[in-house]
């Protein structure tokens, strides 16, 4: 079920605008992260059978969920070790960080909110407002699962990628507590069609 090629199209130009904006991908790794949760929510989307132009407002969200994060050091983003209390804190800024960005430049509210709630989850135990279930917005929980997913399975500066098994456990421990419970299964759905498909492999990921 590959992304169809308006929308591939339409992310890569997003992915430049979204530069524009000042994110700066520093390096490969982090490019090819916000590109993958792209992906991931359009194709979860799709599984959940959002429209169109749900699918393109998905896309944009995925593309601009970690914006904010131009704001924090890199001697914190690439810490190889447990972030301090000052550290964590900063670091669980970067939505609203995202906020206040993408309000100067004007994006449409639902992408914004997207942007913002991403890390709220739906027992209340997510960050910055500790919202709970329905009043997080369709948007925000499933780009949080697709992000939860692709960094579950990439390499970080404090640890390796966990393995596709432990990845779906993970999820599915958390489905219905922390995460969008069908957002998590459209995204096993996915995964599943994608194993029988030809997919590029993640350190050349690309649209």
């Amino acid at each position: 079920m590959p992304v169809h090629s308006p929308v591939q199209t339409q992310i890569k130009g997003w992915f430049d605008a979204v530069v524009g904006l000042g994110l700066r991908v520093k390096d490969r790794e982090a490019r090819a992260h916000t590109l993958r949760v792209a992906r991931l929510c359009v194709h979860i989307g799709r599984q959940m059978s959002m429209s169109a132009t749900e699918l393109r407002l998905l896309a944009r969200a995925g593309l601009m969920h970690d914006i904010g994060k131009i704001g924090i050091p890199e001697a914190v983003l690439g810490k190889d070790s447990a972030l301090d209390e000052a550290e964590w804190n900063l670091m669980r800024a970067h939505p609203e960080m995202g906020l206040a960005l993408l309000d100067r430049a004007g994006q449409s509210s639902r992408e914004v909110l997207a942007v913002l709630y991403h890390h709220e989850r739906l027992d209340g135990s997510g960050y910055p407002y500790g919202l709970k279930a329905e009043a997080i917005p369709i948007e925000a929980r499933i780009v949080a699962v697709a992000d939860t997913y692709d960094a579950l399975t990439s390499d970080r500066p404090y640890r390796k990628a966990s393995g596709e098994v432990e990845a779906r456990r993970v999820l599915r421990e958390e489905a219905g507590l922390r995460l969008d419970p069908n957002a998590v299964s459209a995204l096993f759905s996915v995964l599943d069609g994608l194993a029988t498909m030809e997919f590029v492999p993640r350190p050349q990921l690309a649209f």
